[in-house]
């Protein structure tokens, strides 16, 4: 694979055969029943089009034979039972009234409908020749095969139809994404991620509507008009029955082959599109970098790249799908010829006449669109089929969870047991190693150790970012979290990371990201003890002041407090703190300890840090090494720390001063 859409490092395998692309036909289905009301009302919508259109051509040919040519009614003439009515009344006008009368009816059902089947109503907005640029249009555009009053509704409805199912689908995907085990998230690059919730999730209302509603359409059109043909001209002119149903399978076995190309295409496009994607995120996430080193030319030759490179993929999916217009035309081409050879010798011989040709052409054209559009759906939903496996595929990195039922509930955590605990990442490494550790309630225990000896994985195995490879972890002797719903278990852990991970928007925003229905007292109260009110206070708009792209107004302290704020404003049963001092002066590190030795009331609480100010208000200390327990005590206990003088560590130069 090339170098520049080579950017999955999880969804490798995206080559599907012909059978799999009819599993994901048959997923992509089951988004339909939520909206299964709304499809119901387009389909009725759609029977009305066809019905109302379908005595349209009817009328123009009274206009030419009876009103402009003056021939009279005669009740044995070329008309389907449906216009028997109409010639009853009209049989005893003259021409012109005929005409007159014939033009206010066809007004009318122009109001209702337009001439429908042979014309379209389009909301499609301008659009590039990109799939990205495209995927917006896939979601709010409509189309329907009528104009009017009832051309609008059935826009409306199909807008509605197509907006819903991708709106379900990007949430399922973004709930899936959102739940990703740290380490799948680390390995795939957001801007991937970005391009298969945005731009991936409209194909599988495409599919829907290909497979059930255009299809639902197609046969009813062919139903009512070779119902219709067969019943007039059935004896006179039956070659135009078989003329127009025979372009199915031309078009059908003619495109057939391009298939997999197509398919191939079309996912080589989608991923190097993300690709360009993943590096315009990055770069000017990290903007701040690239100018401090000088690296905006490099930076702005990789991006050029990357998107020229999206485009000739792109060039290729396109240059497809012409060659299958290029054989759809000309199919029609040849067709057409046929069927306009037998109209004209029908005029000649007098079998037919001019007021015939609005109606065999009308019927012709519309047998023809839809063996053609028929014959298409296939080839033309293998990009559909690309950019569903992509949704699919990231839906499926969860394992199916549990049925909440069936799921322990999460009780107040006050004791964390780790038994032979380890983990390795997906590259081989080890992080931790036969890991035993008790953990109780209204205890603070500090972990330190060298960096890179596993301190923050065990963390986030409490949390659930990860689950360990071998052993258990127990909640209160008894419930394995792996058992547990992670959300749930979520709800009783507040995590806060060294980086601090700052939402745009507000203040307030950020804080109740955990804590949505928190008071503002709470949220003062919080604040108070991250030592951070007294700024957010000095601000213009307190709380509701906006803070920028990952809060790049504040300062690395500020941000520090803020994460750490938010964290104490759950009062949740477990509070893990990441480095949390690590960007603080003396005196405000003194006030927010004093808050987190306050929460051990309460909470259990986890410090990972290697301050000596910090550490020493811990119950216990914890040193990993090399992701084992290298020792554990607390700080007036006289544990010796002999075996790890060779390594003159920050954190064991502060465990010797406490411990020995």
């Amino acid at each position: 694979m090339n170098k520049q859409i080579d950017h999955d490092r999880i969804d490798t395998k995206t080559l599907i055969h012909w059978r799999q692309v009819l599993q994901i036909f048959r997923r992509s289905l089951r988004y339909m029943y939520p909206e299964r009301q709304l499809i119901s009302t387009r389909l009725g919508l759609i029977t009305a089009i066809y019905l109302i259109g379908l005595p349209l051509p009817w009328f123009l040919k009274i206009i030419i034979d009876h009103g402009v040519s003056q021939i009279p009614i005669n009740e044995n003439g070329l008309y389907p039972f449906f216009m028997q009515p109409f010639l009853h009344v009209f049989a005893s006008l003259p021409p012109l009234e005929i005409a007159l009368w014939t033009l206010v009816i066809l007004g009318f059902l122009h109001f209702l409908t337009g001439y429908s089947g042979n014309t379209e109503l389009n909301a499609n907005l301008a659009e590039g020749a990109d799939v990205s640029t495209q995927s917006e249009n896939k979601i709010n555009a409509g189309l329907s095969a009528a104009q009017g009053i009832v051309g609008l509704l059935d826009i409306n409805v199909a807008i509605r139809i197509s907006q819903k199912i991708t709106h379900h689908v990007r949430s399922t995907l973004f709930d899936s994404m959102s739940r990703l085990p740290v380490t799948t998230l680390n390995i795939q690059r957001p801007g991937d991620a970005m391009f298969r919730i945005m731009h991936d999730s409209p194909a599988v209302a495409g599919i829907i509507t290909a497979l059930i509603i255009n299809p639902f359409a197609m046969f009813l059109s062919v139903a009512l008009n070779l119902a219709v043909l067969i019943s007039v001209y059935g004896a006179i002119a039956p070659e135009l029955v078989w003329i127009g149903m025979s372009a199915v399978a031309i078009n059908l076995f003619s495109t057939a082959p391009l298939a997999h190309i197509f398919r191939k295409a079309s996912q080589s496009s989608r991923a190097s599109a993300s690709a360009t994607t993943n590096d315009l995120e990055e770069s000017l996430r990290n903007v701040k970098a690239v100018q401090s080193l000088g690296g905006s030319e490099y930076e702005q030759t990789r991006f050029e790249s990357a998107s020229r490179f999206s485009f000739k993929r792109s060039w290729v999916l396109i240059f497809i799908q012409a060659v299958v217009q290029w054989i759809s035309d000309h199919v029609h081409l040849i067709f057409q010829t046929a069927g306009f050879w037998i109209l004209f010798n029908g005029i000649i011989d007098n079998t037919l006449t001019l007021g015939d040709i609005p109606i065999i052409l009308r019927m012709y054209s519309l047998l023809y669109e839809t063996s053609m559009a028929f014959g298409q759906i296939w080839i033309n939903q293998q990009d559909n089929a690309a950019a569903a496996r992509r949704i699919f595929f990231m839906i499926d990195q969860n394992e199916p969870e549990i049925s909440k039922k069936d799921l322990p509930s999460v009780k107040k955590i006050e004791k964390l047991q780790f038994e032979k605990v380890s983990f390795q990442y997906p590259d081989g490494r080890k992080a931790l190693e036969n890991i035993d550790l008790s953990i109780e309630s209204c205890q603070l225990l500090a972990i330190v150790g060298p960096t890179g000896s596993g301190k923050t994985t065990l963390g986030y195995l409490i949390a659930r970012f990860i689950d360990a490879t071998t052993g258990t972890i127990s909640l209160n002797g008894k419930s394995n979290i792996t058992d547990l719903d992670p959300n749930e278990l979520r709800k009783r852990i507040s995590f806060v990371f060294q980086d601090q991970h700052i939402l745009p928007g507000t203040i307030e925003h950020n804080l109740r990201i955990g804590s949505p229905n928190a008071s503002m007292g709470a949220l003062r109260e919080a604040c108070r003890k991250a030592n951070i009110l007294d700024f957010i206070e000095s601000m213009p708009k307190g709380f509701d002041s906006t803070i920028g792209r990952a809060g790049g107004l504040l300062s690395t302290g500020q941000k520090q407090r803020l994460s750490i704020a938010r964290g104490l404003l759950r009062s949740s049963d477990v509070l893990i703190l990441d480095e949390p001092t690590s960007a603080l002066d003396p005196e405000t590190e003194r006030i927010l300890m004093q808050s987190i030795t306050e929460a051990r009331k309460t909470q259990i609480v986890l410090v990972i840090a290697h301050r000596l100010s910090t550490i020493s208000q811990a119950d216990r200390i914890l040193f990993l090494e090399n992701g084992r327990i290298a020792e554990l005590g607390t700080p007036s206990e006289p544990v010796s720390y002999t075996h790890l003088r060779a390594h003159e560590t920050d954190s064991y130069l502060v465990c010797r001063l406490l411990l020995e």
